[in-house]
């Protein structure tokens, strides 16, 4: 008689199955990609003006119609909006403001690709510059795994206006992408990046399908170079 065969323990079919199949993620950046022609920035400070929410001390509302005219680079070195803003306030008011505001900005093809994504099985992320406090409910709006923003320090329950750690821009998203392909489980070289500045190119280097949307100058030049594919959101 032969051998009586073994059953194999279920987490262990589990474990090879998933070894045979690479987990591969679509990482997002918002800014000028999901977001044509503006950030989350600009559009949270427009809406805390028209909306008249009081997520600053009145003081600096004369400031924040100061700031939502000057370039998106200068937002993104400038922070003091947000000095002594209440942690709790901002964070409530951010829900209404991207259920309201923000992902109406989401252009009909962007909404699109990511549903094809979920479709494939990919994991879905959005890895910004962005204040994370600004754009983390749309991990739920728009069923995402993960949303990475720059972190805003807060001391007291209060904004102080600083970052608390680098800005998620450059070499950093790399960093930033690295540590959620660990807690989500997916290989970052085989998965597909989108980004639209010069800045991005660090990042759509690192994996195996990197995608320039509405890209500046300098990233246009670069993609053609690489032959990466260009796409335009409106």
């Amino acid at each position: 008689m032969g051998q009586p065969r073994r059953s194999v323990p279920q987490n262990v079919s589990r474990l090879v199955a998933r070894l045979a199949s690479t987990v591969k993620a679509a990482i997002f950046d918002l800014d000028g990609t999901l977001l044509p022609g503006t950030s989350a920035e600009r559009e949270f400070i427009r809406f805390a003006l028209q909306t008249g929410k009081q997520t600053a001390p009145a003081a600096i509302r004369t400031f924040l119609s100061w700031v939502v005219r000057i370039p998106t680079r200068g937002i993104q070195s400038n922070k003091t909006y947000f000095s002594g803003v209440e942690m709790d306030l901002l964070a409530e008011t951010t829900e209404t403001f991207c259920q309201q505001q923000l992902t109406r900005h989401i252009p009909d093809q962007a909404q699109r690709l990511i549903a094809a994504h979920r479709t494939a099985g990919d994991c879905l992320g959005i890895v910004s510059g962005a204040p994370e406090i600004l754009i983390a409910p749309l991990k739920d709006l728009l069923d995402l795994d993960f949303v990475v923003g720059t972190t805003l320090a807060c001391k007291q329950g209060r904004l102080t206006g600083d970052l608390d750690s680098p800005r998620v821009s450059g070499r950093e998203k790399i960093r930033q992408a690295d540590q959620v392909a660990r807690v989500c489980e997916f290989d970052l070289r085989e998965s597909t990046a989108y980004g639209n500045a010069f800045d991005d190119r660090f990042l759509l280097a690192e994996v195996a399908r990197p995608v320039v949307v509405n890209p500046d100058i300098r990233l246009a030049r670069l993609a053609r170079k690489k032959n990466w594919p260009i796409c335009v959101f409106s």
